[in-house]
């Protein structure tokens, strides 16, 4: 039960970066490291496109040799050695609206569905422009958690060798962690190797490392050691998922948006910033030609549906 419980916390504590108005600042000498001159991957708001996606979650039951205190600019951690329980989860990021839940979090525009083998339970959020506050999570499983002060995982712009301290309440008990950017480079797993990685160590004892572009989750190690690696939904060791990234040009725009890196026909879906379908159509094999006349000044989220799995891109609407 302490794994499973474990399991689903880490879930959602995946990389978006914010800093929440209500939260303070002060020092952390114990967790920051020297300025690297080297360019550094940040981890930036423009790419966090989390709505739509799906990623199998695989459970470490032995971690080698691997070493995941290395901190620093460009470090390869190597967690190649490590032993995983291929796809003992899934954790999809959808809109609220489609949860049971929804109706308690009026204000979530963006939901997490978190599948283990015990039931499914969901994470609430509120994300904009600045920030990303965690309102609930577990609602639906055996052990609930609403937030009364938010909490927030992570700010953006977030670089090297950047921290922050979030405070947080639930139950009438108020907490604080201190969050540091401690390093960035290769991480070396047997699922494959991923570059411009992040690094993020908290006080609590946990290391967590994020993907910079698009900004995902990958490997997260709680405090008691329980580890958890990221990967593309049902991915295998000997398999490898290769899509194309969508884009999007003009972007912003006031008139009509091309979507490139469509290779197979599907469906698409228009979602405004609280997570609701403002249009939907199907598409065909090459580039997608949206027009955004009709759309009210703002930002969306473009969800893509092929047979190639769902991915989003970001507009913006001038």
């Amino acid at each position: 039960m302490k794994v499973v419980l474990a399991f689903r916390n880490m879930l959602v504590q995946f990389c978006v970066p914010i800093l929440t108005t209500m939260k303070r600042l002060s020092t952390l000498p114990a967790l920051l490291v020297s300025v690297c001159v080297a360019a550094q991957p940040v981890l930036e708001y423009a790419n966090v496109q989390l709505m739509g996606t799906s990623y199998a979650v695989h459970l470490v039951t032995d971690p080698g040799s691997s070493d995941p205190d290395l901190d620093g600019a460009n470090v390869t951690w190597d967690f190649s050695s490590a032993a995983l329980e291929l796809n003992a989860g899934t954790a999809s990021f959808v809109a609220p609206s489609t949860t049971p839940y929804a109706g308690d979090y009026p204000s979530s525009n963006l939901a997490q569905a978190v599948v283990l083998p015990g039931g499914t339970s969901y994470n609430y959020f509120n994300l904009t422009s600045t920030q990303l506050d965690m309102l609930g999570e577990g609602i639906g499983g055996s052990d609930p958690t609403v937030y009364t002060d938010p909490k927030t995982p992570l700010q953006f712009p977030f670089s090297y060798p950047n921290w922050f301290i979030d405070y947080y309440a639930y139950d009438g008990t108020d907490y604080s962690v201190s969050r540091a950017y401690m390093g960035y480079g290769t991480v070396i797993l047997p699922i494959g190797t991923f570059t411009n990685v992040v690094k993020m160590a908290s006080t609590s004892g946990s290391i967590d490392f994020f993907t910079s572009n698009p900004v995902t989750h990958l490997v997260s190690i709680d405090e008691d050691g329980v580890a958890l690696v990221f990967g593309p939904a049902e991915v295998g060791v000997d398999e490898t998922i290769a899509r194309p990234v969508l884009t999007a040009f003009p972007n912003p725009s006031a008139s009509h948006v091309r979507i490139s890196g469509i290779e197979l026909p599907g469906t698409w879906q228009l979602l405004d910033m609280q997570g609701r379908s403002v249009r939907s159509g199907r598409h065909g094999a090459g580039s997608l030609n949206l027009d955004l006349t009709q759309e009210a000044s703002g930002a969306y989220t473009l969800l893509i549906q092929d047979a190639q799995g769902r991915r989003s891109v970001r507009l913006a609407r001038m």
